[in-house]
């Protein structure tokens, strides 16, 4: 499967309004995202990990990378956000990515500058945690 193709399957499984929830783009039902092997990628400041998302109720799988980074929203904008992170050596790091994340959210999230962890699949933030 394409790259492009994948980031319009995982954009339609994480819905903005729906509080960012797993759904199946097949069967509506729950997805789980699986983090398996650690990819090495000396570029990036953070480990990427070979990931599985799958549906529990039908046979939808998708295999793609993902990563976390625990961090604050320092500006946002409907496409993109940019977080105040650091880097597993501790180097404060500023990053900017494409987001499906509900626009109240990240307003809460800068105005509040908490630190919560992001979910980071294929280069793009789908969920907060925290």
């Amino acid at each position: 499967m394409n790259v492009k193709k994948n980031m319009d399957i995982l954009n339609s499984i994480w819905n903005k309004n729906e509080g960012n929830s797993l759904i199946c783009p097949q069967c509506k039902g729950t997805l789980t995202m699986i983090q398996l092997d650690p990819i090495l990628d000396t570029e990036g400041p953070y480990t990427p990990y070979k990931t599985i998302i799958e549906c529990s109720s039908c046979s939808f799988t998708l295999e793609t990378e993902s990563f976390t980074i625990l961090g604050s929203v320092k500006d946002f904008d409907e496409e993109s956000v940019e977080l105040g992170s650091w880097s597993p050596s501790g180097v404060r790091v500023l990053s900017k990515y494409k987001h499906v994340l509900n626009p109240d959210l990240l307003k809460k999230l800068k105005k509040s500058g908490e630190l919560v962890e992001f979910i980071i699949v294929n280069n793009q933030v789908v969920q907060v945690i925290g």
